[in-house]
C-alpha cells in the first residue's frame, strides 16, 4: 500500500495537470487511484460508453479516435506521459464521445470521477487547473478546425514538425514520430500515400532527414517558411 502510494503519487505530482495540488490533497487523491498496466492495442472506453474516471497517463500512449459506421476512423488526439483522458466527459457526467486505445504498453491511473470533484470542490486552484485544461482542449479543437479547413496538407506536415521538433528542444537531434505513419496521417486528416509525399518532398528539399519513424529536422526555417 505505502509504496503504492508513493509510486501514485510521484505519478501525479509529474502531471501538469495536478502540480498546483498541495501535497497533502496530491496524496489523498493518489490513495482513491487505480493503477492499471495495458498492453498495446487495449481499449480503455469506447465511444458511447461511460468513462469510471480521468485518466492519467504514466507512460506509454494512448490514441484517441471517433468512428464512421463503415468502419473508418480518425484520430482525434494522441496523449503521451503526463497527459489526461477523459476530463470532459468525467466534470459533465456524460458518456465518452470518442474511443480510447493504447498504442504501446502503457501505465495509467484511474481517478474516480467522485474523488476528482470532490478534490476540485476543496482546492479551488486546482477546480481553475481543470478550467483551464478543459479551455485549452476546446482551443485545440478550434486550432485543428482551422488547419483542417484553411490550411494545405504540405502546411499541416510542416506545422507538426514543428510542434514535436519544439517539444522535444533539440533541433539537432533526431525526433521520433509517437506513433506510425498512419494514425499521424490520420491526426492530420491526410491519407497515409499523401502524407508520406510530403516527407519525400521535404527529404527532397533538404529540409528534414528520415530514418524510419525518427525525423532530423535539417533546415527549422525551411520548415518554419513550409508551415504557413
Amino acid at each position: 500500500m505505502v509504496k503504492h502510494e508513493h509510486e501514485s503519487t510521484a505519478a501525479l505530482r509529474r502531471a501538469a495537470l495536478f502540480r498546483a495540488l498541495a501535497p497533502a490533497a496530491l496524496t489523498r487523491l493518489a490513495l482513491k487511484a487505480t493503477a492499471l498496466s495495458l498492453p498495446r492495442g487495449k481499449h480503455l472506453y469506447r465511444s458511447g460508453e461511460r468513462c469510471a474516471g480521468l485518466y492519467t497517463v504514466v507512460n506509454g500512449r494512448v490514441m484517441l479516435s471517433i468512428g464512421a459506421p463503415r468502419g473508418a476512423s480518425k484520430v482525434i488526439e494522441l496523449i503521451g506521459p503526463g497527459g489526461h483522458i477523459g476530463l470532459a466527459a468525467v466534470v459533465l457526467g456524460v458518456p465518452e464521445t470518442v474511443t480510447a486505445e493504447t498504442l504501446a504498453d502503457s501505465t495509467l491511473l484511474l481517478i474516480p470521477r467522485e474523488a476528482l470533484l470532490a478534490c476540485a470542490a476543496d482546492n479551488s486552484e486546482f477546480a481553475l487547473q481543470l478550467i483551464a485544461a478543459l479551455c485549452r482542449q476546446v482551443c485545440g479543437l478550434i486550432s485543428d478546425i482551422e488547419a483542417f479547413s484553411l490550411r494545405s496538407g504540405r502546411e499541416r506536415v510542416a506545422n507538426y514538425l514543428l510542434q514535436i521538433a519544439a517539444a522535444d528542444g533539440e533541433w539537432a537531434r533526431p525526433i521520433t514520430l509517437p506513433a506510425k505513419k498512419s494514425v499521424i496521417a490520420s491526426r492530420l486528416s491526410l491519407t497515409p500515400e499523401y502524407f508520406s509525399r510530403m516527407l519525400h518532398e521535404l527529404i527532397a528539399t533538404g529540409t528534414i532527414a528520415v530514418d524510419g519513424r525518427r525525423i532530423t529536422v535539417l533546415d527549422p526555417n525551411r520548415l518554419r517558411g513550409t508551415s504557413h
